[in-house]
């Protein structure tokens, strides 16, 4: 009876990494990489944005303060997020002084 059993979960096994190598889910990730960098597309050209020279000591969140008369009204995450999007997955703390880049404006935001 174990002879049986063992030569049962040798044949699901076999078959099961057929199945991975032959079909796969690989195909159905590459789909939703794709709809992700059709959303980030669309991302982009909703989020108003403003550019800005970077100079020694700026932040994103300093450049952001220094843009607005009022705190900033939306999580920092959201900013740091917002960011990475204008500037095709540039992280903030990467920035450059002396390069330009776009910052999320949210002047207008209530």
């Amino acid at each position: 009876m174990k002879k049986l059993a063992g030569f049962l979960v040798l044949l699901l096994l076999t078959y099961a990494v057929y199945n991975d190598l032959s079909a796969g889910t690989l195909p159905a990730a590459s789909k939703e990489k794709a709809d992700s960098i059709e959303k980030e597309d669309s991302d982009i050209k909703e989020i108003p944005y403003f550019e800005h020279e970077v100079q020694p000591g700026d932040t994103v969140l300093s450049v952001l303060d220094s843009n607005s008369n009022t705190p900033l009204k939306v999580p920092v995450s959201k900013a740091v997020e917002d960011f990475r999007i204008l500037n095709d997955g540039i992280e903030p703390p990467k920035i450059k002084f002396g390069k330009t880049y776009k910052f999320p404006d949210y002047s207008d935001t209530n």
